[in-house]
């Protein structure tokens, strides 16, 4: 009976969360750095820096839509693992799919940049025009990316609509928003939708992690390595994609800090949760950097003059090389020599920080694979500050967006505390389907 009072305890107090004081403050600030971000980059782009701003506009996309293909994949393999450690967070990874549709968007507005980034535009590669070739290219990512960015939405669905089926049941109240609503319209009750639900994301889950690896690989493919259309390795799509995997984790890790403060989540995202994510960005801090070397090993006693040009620019020629071992240091170094510290894992503000230097870094090493290909020299004014602060702002605003509308963890989740129990026991006190009207 305590457990089952506990229960309800739980479902009732996160059907009443609400983010804390100076969320409209936050929310302004945000839609000025949107605002700004986004008077910044179209100036530049229709003025006499258009290839500055169109290769840290492609560097920004890289990176943010990265954290929301992260955290996608992240809830497919809590789910096809049957994880119970990861409930807490798991609404917090969730939210940052609420970027994927406008990450779709500013793919189609990346099109009207081709003529900046991509040489062969111009100057065609020989024996090669069938692949890169512009209308083939955005063609085929954005039929890739639509079906990866439709599955996961899909997959997410029913997790939201079962969620928020349960707190209406709980509370009696409809949910509020037009986004709330939508995902509940045809509502048939908590037990027939949960049976359909949990079969769809049986099939969807395994599907999302075949579509996130072969998806950004063919991103990585084209809208990376094709920037430097005479390199080509193999390697480089399973390299991008577990590089993403460790941002989003780092990324994650923060969310969760801030998820557990002004979203009241204290209590159930424990020292133990965080230690967990820890080992996992320290694992794949491992990862990141064994493929690393292993790309770069291969290269470079390859020695041949295509492979090894790519190599030596951004590792031994000015200014880029630098910029690779602030890559490095950040990425690897420090995260590996930090995260082997228990008590580091376990402390919310060094891990925050731990996380900003990964973040830096990963942005840094997406620019350092972007802007060598495309200029002679790195540049870090108002034009990179600006359009890098409104990406930040479109994805932040997506997320508060996203976290306002949903209850604050997930209650469709295999460890909120006796989820089944919980709910066959409401059916048997309804003694009905429980439809919300």
């Amino acid at each position: 009976m305590k457990r089952a009072v506990l229960r309800e305890e739980i479902i009732d107090r996160i059907a009443g969360m609400e983010v804390r004081g100076g969320r409209g403050k936050i929310t302004w600030v945000l839609v000025v750095l949107v605002v700004a971000g986004v008077v910044i980059f179209v100036s530049a782009a229709l003025g006499s820096a258009a290839r500055q701003a169109w290769q840290v506009y492609l560097v920004n996309f890289l990176f943010w839509s990265g954290m929301a293909q992260m955290g996608l994949v992240f809830c497919a393999i809590l789910s096809l693992t049957k994880s119970r450690w990861g409930w807490p967070i798991k609404r917090l990874a969730e939210a940052t799919a609420a970027f994927l549709p406008i990450s779709f968007v500013l793919f189609l507005v990346l099109i009207m940049g081709r003529g900046e980034l991509f040489h062969w535009i111009h100057e065609p590669v020989h024996g090669r025009e069938a692949w890169l070739n512009a209308p083939f290219l955005f063609t085929r990512d954005g039929i890739a990316l639509a079906l990866f960015y439709g599955c996961g939405l899909a997959f997410l669905y029913y997790s939201w609509r079962i969620d928020l089926g349960l707190v209406a049941e709980r509370t009696g109240r409809r949910p509020a928003g037009e986004l709330a609503a939508f995902i509940m319209r045809g509502w048939r009750g908590i037990d027939e939708e949960m049976t359909r639900a949990e079969k769809t994301r049986r099939v969807l889950a395994p599907i999302l992690a075949l579509l996130y690896a072969c998806v950004l690989s063919l991103i990585a493919f084209d809208l990376v390595m094709s920037l430097s259309p005479h390199w080509y390795s193999s390697l480089f799509g399973a390299y991008y994609f577990i590089s993403t995997l460790d941002m989003g984790f780092a990324a994650l890790i923060i969310l969760s800090l801030i998820g557990s403060r002004f979203f009241g989540l204290d209590e159930y995202i424990t020292p133990g949760c965080f230690h967990d994510l820890g080992k996992l960005l320290l694992a794949f801090t491992m990862l990141w950097a064994y493929f690393f070397y292993s790309q770069y090993l291969i290269i470079w006693y390859g020695n041949l003059p295509e492979e090894a040009r790519y190599v030596i620019l951004r590792t031994q020629m000015e200014p880029w090389k630098p910029l690779a071992f602030i890559v490095l240091a950040a990425c690897f170094v420090i995260p590996f020599l930090v995260l082997l510290s228990r008590k580091i894992k376990n402390h919310g503000p060094s891990m925050i920080i731990l996380c900003l230097v990964v973040l830096v870094g990963m942005w840094l090493e997406r620019y350092i694979l972007v802007v060598p290909s495309i200029t002679n020299h790195a540049s870090f004014g108002v034009v990179e500050v600006g359009v890098t602060a409104g990406f930040f702002g479109l994805a932040s605003l997506s997320w508060l967006f996203f976290m306002r509308h949903m209850p604050a963890v997930s209650l469709f989740d295999p460890g909120f505390p006796g989820r089944r129990e919980s709910l066959e026991g409401q059916a048997k006190t309804r003694g009905d389907k429980g439809a919300v009207r």
